[in-house]
């Protein structure tokens, strides 16, 4: 293979090569990534496990509010260099926060085996966690780099119609 057989080939492979990375820099829908499936599915888990009675209500609140706090903390650090995020009611962390919200209320009401003050410090820490992860994904890029990262990455607008 000539030098410019190899120049061509290099051209021919620039375009795929540019799509993979912009497909690596784009943020995925909430619900398409695994913290996602494991925060849900956790939640849902320990809450009928302790609704049967399989665990102490107290482990199903703990296990709820660190999957929740844990999503929202790592979607807020996914999104720290995008811009245009969505509202917080659109978000799949505010959606998970209320699920563990209402999942260790259902548990108190059913078993009434968890103490107020147990209670009051899971769903406080559950709306920290949620504040840290929207204010991470509102953070504007500061550095060139990182603008022009955020740039690459943000939805393009499409052409006026004629």
């Amino acid at each position: 293979m000539g030098l410019l057989e190899k120049i061509k080939l290099l051209f021919k492979a620039r375009k795929p090569a540019t799509d993979i990375i912009n497909e690596v820099g784009q943020i995925k829908s909430g619900w398409k990534t695994i913290p996602f499936w494991v925060t849900l599915l956790g939640t849902l888990i320990s809450l009928v496990a302790a609704l049967e009675g399989f665990i102490p209500a107290s482990t199903a609140l703990i296990a709820t509010t660190a999957l929740t706090a844990i999503y929202n903390i790592l979607r807020g650090a996914t999104k720290t260099d995008i811009t245009g995020t969505k509202p917080v009611v659109q978000s799949t962390e505010f959606w998970l926060g209320v699920l563990g919200q209402l999942s260790n209320a259902a548990v108190t009401l059913k078993t009434g085996g968890i103490a107020p003050h147990w209670l009051v410090t899971a769903e406080t820490f559950i709306s920290a966690a949620m504040a840290a992860g929207q204010n991470l994904a509102g953070q504007q890029p500061s550095t060139p780099l990182e603008q022009a990262t955020a740039a690459q990455a943000a939805p393009k607008a499409l052409p006026p119609a004629a």
